[in-house]
């Protein structure tokens, strides 16, 4: 249902992209919650129903994506495709860290880095934040789909970059708020609440390359970045 609305929403021209995108994610999603389901079902953090994901899974996954396509559809901005990319991006982040960082990962609580239980709100990995890394940058790829007025390698970095984002703010939400009174979250709403912090992230940082640094090619910001090391080189460092 969301999926369909999520084509209505975007229209002839776009729907397809938006199509695209969530089927990537979903693609990829189930094959990385596959990945090693006996260890992590001994473990008990396997995703329930034998990794099938429910209903609620794609509430929580696709309803960021339905605003930022609804967004779209009132105001005719392609700014908000970024935002649904930045969106679909952190689902696809969030569910890599969470499968392949439980499996394979050593946790740490991302609030305080004290080492914690696998499975526990919050907890992050080494090999779960390059996991989520990956699969921003996978479902970032398919919404180059949408043809945007973007450099290619500008669009990947902001999406990838806000995707990443978006899972890093789904963690902090895990420590700080989820099964926590008194708003007593679960896994689904802190879910919706970092595909929208994630699409907010592609937004904004859509806004300050594009508009405010004027930035239009991905050089220029190696360029800039060159600048400033040289100017910092040149007063002798950061000065601590």
């Amino acid at each position: 249902m969301l999926g369909a609305g999520i084509v209505l929403t975007l229209g002839r021209e776009y729907s397809y992209a938006g199509l695209f995108a969530l089927i990537t994610f979903f693609f990829f999603g189930n094959l990385v919650t596959k990945y090693k389901y006996e260890t992590k079902a001994l473990l008990g953090v396997a995703e329930g129903n034998k990794g099938r994901r429910d209903l609620k899974n794609v509430f929580g996954n696709g309803l960021s994506p339905l605003i930022f396509a609804i967004l779209y559809a009132d105001y005719h901005n392609t700014i908000f495709l970024l935002g649904f990319s930045g969106a679909v991006a952190t689902a696809c982040a969030d569910t890599f860290s969470t499968e392949i960082g439980q499996a394979r990962g050593k946790p740490r609580l991302i609030t305080t880095l004290k080492k914690v239980p696998v499975g526990t709100n919050g907890g992050v990995s080494f090999n779960g934040l390059v996991a989520a890394m990956l699969g921003s940058g996978l479902v970032s790829i398919a919404c180059l789909t949408f043809r945007l007025a973007i450099e290619p390698q500008l669009f990947l970095l902001i999406c990838t970059l806000a995707g990443f984002l978006g899972c890093v703010a789904d963690s902090i939400f895990g420590a700080t708020v989820e099964d926590r009174k008194p708003l007593n979250l679960n896994k689904h709403h802190v879910n919706i609440l970092a595909t929208l912090v994630g699409g907010i992230f592609a937004i904004a940082l859509g806004y300050v390359l594009l508009s405010y640094l004027q930035i239009t090619h991905i050089d220029q910001i190696t360029q800039i970045l060159a600048k400033y090391a040289l100017d910092v080189f040149n007063r002798g460092g950061f000065g601590w």
